[in-house]
């Protein structure tokens, strides 16, 4: 599938009510993007309620976002950082979006739809596993948390999962020789070390990259585990920076420094990019949104009220 589109505006910038249909809902997030979700998973929750989705992460990924950026979303899932990078980067740039499990990469495609995205060029949507290899692949999940699929079947320790197969590529193979590509988002419970091995071309060729990925010690001792993974990272001539709480960056020295669970940014220029996120931080818009979002968190908590004595008569 290919598809694009241009920026939200107008009458499609007005807030919606949630839309259901055929077990799936359309939400409008507070801050833009419209998200379709699966009502049958605990994942449709946080969207549906619009919590705070990966509140530190998302500024970081926004950060280094241009008009003619060229974004991989690997493991995009509902389409959240895919929705994100459309309302920019489709422009003059280019968006791929991967999600292997087909069921949640129907939700995708309706965040595509949704946003405004379709019909264009300048955005793909893969139904695809991304690893090292080319051929077939196996996805296990859980229909309940279909968010949360890998690879690994070793994960799952009920008969609750099921699997799936489907096409697998590497991102190598998949994009054309010349493309640099600018910014890439990763998630896939564990398997960051072999998406990566299969884009080190992509990588090598791409000279602004900034990868975000999600680390989690526990998922990869199911591969490689977290000090060879970090030694993989900086064979490839990346640093790895830590997406710390209200959306900082810290150096990373080795894996000893880096949480059992959390986000990292990976880049060839740490500190220039420390220091952009700062400069960031300390704008008058910043402040601006982050005033405006504690007063509506304010508005939005219930108000206690006190209920006086009636006066005897």
């Amino acid at each position: 599938m290919a598809v694009t589109g241009a920026n939200l505006s107008g009458d499609h910038r007005r807030r919606l009510p949630i839309l259901q249909l055929k077990g799936r809902a359309l939400t409008r997030l507070r801050y833009g993007p419209y998200i379709c979700v699966d009502l049958g998973s605990l994942d449709a929750l946080p969207y549906l309620v619009d919590s705070d989705i990966e509140i530190d992460v998302i500024p970081v990924f926004q950060a280094f976002l241009r008009p003619d950026s060229v974004v991989l979303d690997i493991g995009a899932n509902f389409g959240l950082y895919t929705a994100l990078a459309g309302a920019v980067a489709l422009r003059r740039g280019h968006l791929y979006a991967f999600e292997a499990n087909p069921e949640v990469f129907h939700c995708l495609q309706g965040t595509i739809l949704a946003n405004g995205f379709w019909p264009s060029s300048r955005i793909d949507a893969a139904n695809v596993l991304v690893a090292d290899r080319c051929g077939r692949g196996t996805l296990y999940y859980d229909p309940d948390v279909p968010l949360s699929g890998t690879m690994s079947n070793m994960v799952f320790t009920d008969a609750n999962h099921r699997f799936v197969e489907v096409d697998m590529t590497t991102i190598d193979a998949y994009l054309r020789g010349d493309v640099a590509v600018d910014l890439v988002k990763i998630d896939v419970e564990g398997h960051e070390p072999s998406v990566l091995r299969g884009m080190a071309q992509t990588i090598a060729r791409s000279p602004r990259i900034r990868l975000i990925i999600e680390f989690s010690s526990a998922l990869l001792q199911q591969t490689v585990g977290a000090e060879e993974f970090v030694r993989q990272i900086h064979s490839l001539g990346l640093d790895i920076c830590r997406i710390m709480p209200n959306a900082t960056l810290r150096l990373v020295a080795s894996h000893a420094d880096l949480p059992e669970f959390g986000y990292c940014l990976l880049t060839r220029t740490p500190q220039a990019d420390i220091d952009l996120i700062e400069r960031q931080h300390n704008s008058l818009a910043t402040r601006l949104r982050k005033w405006l979002r504690r007063r509506r968190r304010r508005r939005a908590s219930p108000k206690k009220v006190a209920l006086g004595r009636r006066r005897p008569c």
